[in-house]
């Protein structure tokens, strides 16, 4: 061959092979179980020489992880001996230290096991004096940490003098019914952590341990039905690693960018169990050693408790096209909180989901109120970011606290003044801000500094954040349109609205800004798709043409999509506050007597949707809940958790 085409056979070759490695890659990382044993694997593989330079929660899986591949290392040994004995000590060691004794009992010797014990004996407390203990409560991950690994010591060290003065049976005991308790209240009316980018895996992976390691039956039936739930939850929720809108507890934005980024918690538990779609090849393995909020999803590479088949087939995008609703709870400790705080809709396809809701708020609000995510539209991408995002910036100040300000797009991006209409691949959410902040000092005077800067003049904004990496865009008729890939999105302001695309910091690199700062404003979205609509051109040509009504005096809008469906919502404002008979102790304490509701009237094709008090816990074509039970029926798979009694029965045909 002449050189030249020699270079381009070379070239042919490389093209070619680049493109097998991509295919590869999406065929091994596709959302199955065996993909899923490979990347539990390859995690563990990755740790078997790491350096244990970390103290406390984030070293000690890494630990487990080397017994793993060496169950006599003196290194790991000898770390996990001295692990609750330093300053770094806390509840995240717990659930390490149950799998370290439950699997590795043999491989400590009498005198490292008797040190462990007189370590974990001084433990059995609620107070952090000392040492933290594992009879507390706090938020619910903490509760789960806590409780099933005080659970697991009672089982392992029978003859232990805990500090609470309670013999092993009685500790056993007293964990499992609050265990329980807690549990049953999930199953009545959901939890409020709700898909957290941080604290879902932190609540899964302790009760993962419990039900491989409990001996009694009941317990392991009450682990069992609760991550029964918790995967159901997070393979209807999930969408190439993406976790749907809306979830509670942002403490940091969903992040699919491998070097130099700060990828949460729950982002890498998706990627191990479900495969991040066409971003699944951004995560190394380093990132296991390297990055703290990594460490959390090792627990789940070296459980030995798999999820049945049917969730991997729900996680995967070819399961869609499908609606789902589903229902979250306030806070409350032992689950009491109260149901239907967080009214959820998700329609996913395969190539795109929508995800929004509607929310109830406890007055003046919590963590659980101000870190959450009220809306995102994911799309299949290999870029780092594949969603945008809409919201008003009630919870943040224009003061000086840098986490707190206008344009903080990395944490919770909710408020109680927007309000959603959401049917398959349409939206339209609105905007009602009125001029002062109804909250003032509720319930706390530290709550309402974050929001001081404008308490009497409130940001009149609504506003949404699109990837910078997007494909194409295209604006024509008061229309943005976006393309990335096949998937083609239309966005409406319904007012006059402005572009920023200089912005730079968390949450604003890699993104455009697009606002519309008006007291009453909104915006309709409609998704499509290549297969769906044929063209880009075609779609934006078709949407031209559908009809939108809007009535500002009666903040009410009309949109009749590309399949001549009408979606109708007309804003409810006021937050009139729903009594509730039963409130969760901490807020009776401070006078609250129920929530507050921004729910719209919302009408698809002419019926009006159904009331937030009726709204399901789960409703999907195949998993659905309600009346404390869950059912899973997919193809040869039929899962029903039957809790209404005090244990939950599990039938599996």
């Amino acid at each position: 061959m002449r050189p030249k085409t020699i270079m381009a056979y070379r070239h042919a070759i490389m093209k070619n092979l680049t493109l097998f490695l991509v295919l590869f890659s999406t065929t091994l990382f596709a959302q199955d179980q065996t993909s899923y044993k490979e990347r539990k694997s390859q995690v563990i593989g990755s740790l078997k020489d790491v350096t244990l330079v970390e103290r406390g929660k984030h070293g000690l899986p890494k630990a487990i992880a080397r017994l793993e591949s060496n169950p006599q290392d003196e290194g790991a040994l000898t770390y996990i001996t001295n692990d609750l004995d330093n300053r770094h000590q806390s509840m995240f060691d717990f659930p390490g230290m149950a799998l370290a004794l439950c699997r590795y009992w043999d491989s400590f010797n009498e005198k490292q096991l008797k040190k462990i014990k007189r370590d974990l004996e001084k433990l059995a407390k609620s107070d952090k004096q000392g040492g933290e203990g594992f009879l507390g409560h706090g938020t619910e991950n903490h509760a789960t940490m806590m409780w099933s690994s005080a659970y697991l010591f009672g089982q392992l060290f029978p003859d232990a003098r805990w500090a609470n003065g309670m013999s092993s049976e009685e500790l056993m005991a007293d964990m499992k019914e609050r265990l329980r308790k807690t549990f049953k209240n999930v199953y009545d009316h959901g939890y409020t952590e709700y898909l957290s980018t941080t604290y879902e895996v932190v609540m899964n992976f302790p009760v993962e341990i419990l039900l491989e390691y409990a001996e009694d039956p009941e317990v392991k039936a009450i682990a069992e039905a609760f991550m029964l739930y918790k995967w159901s939850l997070l393979s209807l929720n999930n969408f190439d690693g993406t976790i749907m809108a809306p979830y509670a507890r942002m403490n940091t934005q969903q992040d699919h960018l491998s070097d130099e980024s700060y990828i949460s918690a729950t982002s890498y538990y998706n990627w191990l169990m479900w495969g991040w779609g066409p971003a699944t090849a951004n995560v190394k393995m380093n990132q296991f050693e390297d990055f703290q909020e990594a460490s959390y999803t090792i627990f789940t590479a070296l459980s030995g408790v798999e999820p049945p088949s049917v969730f991997f087939r729900i996680a995967g995008n070819d399961s869609g096209p499908f609606e789902l609703k589903t229902s979250a709870a306030s806070f409350g400790h032992h689950g009491s909180g109260v149901p239907h705080q967080m009214m959820r809709k998700v329609f996913r396809n395969k190539t795109y989901a929508i995800g929004t809701g509607n929310f109830r708020w406890v007055p003046g609000g919590d963590y659980a109120d101000h870190d959450a995510n009220g809306f995102n539209i994911v799309y299949q991408s290999p870029d780092r970011f594949n969603y945008i995002n809409c919201f008003h910036p009630y919870w943040y100040s224009d003061g000086d606290e840098k986490d707190r300000t206008a344009d903080t797009w990395y944490k919770g991006t909710n408020s109680p003044f927007q309000q959603t209409a959401h049917s398959k691949n349409t939206v339209i959410t609105l905007f009602n801000v009125p001029e002062k902040d109804p909250w003032v000092n509720t319930p706390s005077a530290s709550k309402w500094a974050w929001r001081d800067g404008h308490a009497d003049n409130l940001i009149k904004r609504g506003m949404f954040r699109y990837p910078k990496s997007i494909d194409e865009k295209v604006e024509e008729n008061g229309w943005i349109f976006l393309r990335e890939g096949d998937t083609y999105i239309g966005i409406r302001p319904l007012k006059s609205y402005y572009e920023q695309t200089d912005l730079d910091g968390k949450g604003l690199d890699g993104f455009n800004i697009v606002k519309s700062d008006h007291a009453q404003t909104g915006f309709v979205f409609e998704l499509g798709s290549k297969k769906e609509s044929d063209s880009f051109k075609r779609f934006r040509r078709t949407i031209k043409k559908n009809r939108l009504s809007i009535n500002w005096e009666t903040m009410s809008v009309t949109y009749v999509d590309s399949q001549k469906e009408k979606l109708q919502i007309q804003y409810q404002e006021g937050l009139p506050i729903a009594h509730e008979n039963e409130m969760p102790e901490h807020l009776t304490r401070k006078g609250i007597i129920g929530l507050a509701e921004s729910i719209p009237l919302v009408k698809i094709k002419n019926k009006k949707d159904i009331g937030y008090r009726k709204w399901p816990m789960i409703e999907s074509p195949s998993i659905n809940m309600g009346d404390s039970t869950l059912k899973i029926i997919d193809g040869d798979t039929k899962i029903t958790v039957n809790w209404q009694g005090s244990i939950p029965v599990i039938n599996k045909n």
